[in-house]
């Protein structure tokens, strides 16, 4: 294994570690996504395509699939904020509806590997936006708080298993000198999905059931890629081999998340309040912005719009702040996203003309929702390869763990200090991030010094 992961040497630093690892460890990471080991050419005409030209096939396939589900995703977080304040629903219990999806993506995290171990990638993909597409129904039927509590849950633990899915395919099958670019590609698709479905509320009153319909028929379609997609092929090992006795019982710990969460601890510790602060920041926003827009005078299709554009507006940054990531040290460019976005928050505490309100806010997401990619980049550069499913499992349960309390304790802010309470909130959230990313540079750099004077 690659020096850098030595017991002896301390968490990862500025630079990423070599590709560079033993040909047994990435054969059976491998094998358990599903991925293409070697990159072969496309086939010729007439040809029988090679695995890796299924294998991208497939993985292109399965993009396609979430792109559909997170455009549904991204209209039934939004609806169900309006929906409840055109009931006259206190900001905290919009806050408590909303924190129970993340509850829910949160033990999502810890058992869902499970199945996706036992069923494989795109049969799991499609079981979870089969129950989700269940649940879209049931907000049109039940209208009622506790139910809605429920439903949110288990739309929360099926939506993980499939951010799951993608997300610990593709670092997989991207090497640390391209990790930025890959995921900030998977991020432009999901910030495009969950934007373009903000502009599907205008389609009808969210009073009615129409648009929880049609949140349910994007879910349900979003199967139909994946199902015909197959699966991608991977090399076999066999059942009775010492590599795969080890990687079962390896998947079995993937599965319950936790083995990634220690991962994380020892390479990366930054990682851990980073992804916790990224959590609580996006949920709040997905979830009480709307709220915050409606208390101050926006009618409906204004927030509509908003977030809508705002979503969009951050797909601006990912390639270029990703193309930074991968050149300089990733934490320096965290410190900055958390300095930008928290002077930004604080303007957003402080102003109240609406224009300069929607101004602030389109460079607030913009430059805020850039911080996932560069975190989740900066981690894998520090693990070993071989923890690489596990990580990705323990950054979404930190990630749950933070965006859980991130609707409740926003909502708690904006019934104390107004509906701007949102913006406090998230102003110290990224405060305290800034202040950690800071200390983590001086710790490094101190470390440093010392070896460099040895």
């Amino acid at each position: 294994m690659n020096k850098a992961h030595d017991p002896a040497t301390p968490p990862c630093g500025a630079f990423p570690l070599s590709d560079a690892q033993p040909h047994a460890e990435f054969v059976e990471s491998a094998a358990a996504l599903g991925a293409p080991i070697a990159r072969e050419p496309a086939p010729a005409p007439g040809s029988a395509p090679t695995p890796a030209f299924n294998g991208m096939r497939a993985t292109a396939i399965l993009l396609f699939g979430y792109a559909i589900l997170i455009t549904g995703n991204g209209l039934l977080g939004t609806l169900i904020s309006l929906r409840l304040i055109q009931q006259q629903a206190p900001s905290i219990i919009v806050g408590v509806v909303q924190s129970a999806y993340y509850v829910g993506f949160m033990l999502g995290a810890v058992y869902g590997g499970e199945l996706i171990g036992r069923v494989g990638h795109h049969r799991a993909f499609v079981s979870f936006a089969a129950a989700s597409a269940c649940c879209a129904l049931g907000y049109a039927i039940w209208n009622t708080a506790p139910v809605w509590v429920l439903l949110r849950f288990i739309t929360g633990f099926c939506l993980v298993g499939i951010f799951t899915v993608v997300e610990s395919w593709l670092h997989q099958v991207a090497s640390n000198a391209q990790r930025g670019r890959v995921f900030s590609a998977y991020l432009i698709t999901n910030y495009l999905g969950v934007g373009t479905g903000q502009f599907l509320i205008g389609l009808a009153d969210p009073a009615g059931f129409e648009l929880f319909s049609a949140v349910s028929a994007l879910f349900t379609a979003s199967l139909i890629p994946v199902a015909l997609a197959g699966t991608a092929p991977g090399p076999a090992v066999a059942h009775d081999s010492p590599a795969s006795t080890a990687g079962a019982a390896y998947r079995s710990r993937l599965a319950r998340g936790l083995s990634g969460l220690q991962s994380i601890r020892r390479w990366a510790p930054l990682g851990i309040s980073a992804c916790l602060a990224a959590g609580l920041m996006y949920s709040a926003f997905y979830a009480m912005q709307p709220v915050f827009m409606r208390r101050v005078g926006y009618t409906v299709p204004d927030v509509a719009h908003f977030m809508g554009f705002a979503l969009l507006a951050a797909l601006v940054p990912q390639w270029p702040v990703a193309r930074l990531a991968d050149r300089f040290d990733r934490r320096k460019v965290l410190l900055c996203i958390a300095a930008v976005a928290g002077a930004l928050s604080v303007l957003l505490f402080l102003v109240r003309d609406g224009a300069l309100i929607e101004a602030l806010g389109y460079l607030y997401v913009a430059v805020a929702f850039s911080m996932y990619g560069v975190v989740t980049s900066y981690v894998n550069d520090c693990i070993p390869a071989d923890e690489r499913i596990a990580v990705s499992a323990g950054l979404l349960l930190l990630f749950s763990l933070g965006a859980s309390g991130g609707p409740t304790i926003a909502s708690a802010m904006m019934s104390l200090a107004g509906p701007a309470g949102l913006y406090l909130f998230t102003s110290v959230v990224l405060g305290t991030l800034a202040v950690l990313t800071l200390r983590s540079l001086r710790a490094s750099a101190a470390t440093q010094r010392v070896a460099d004077a040895r």
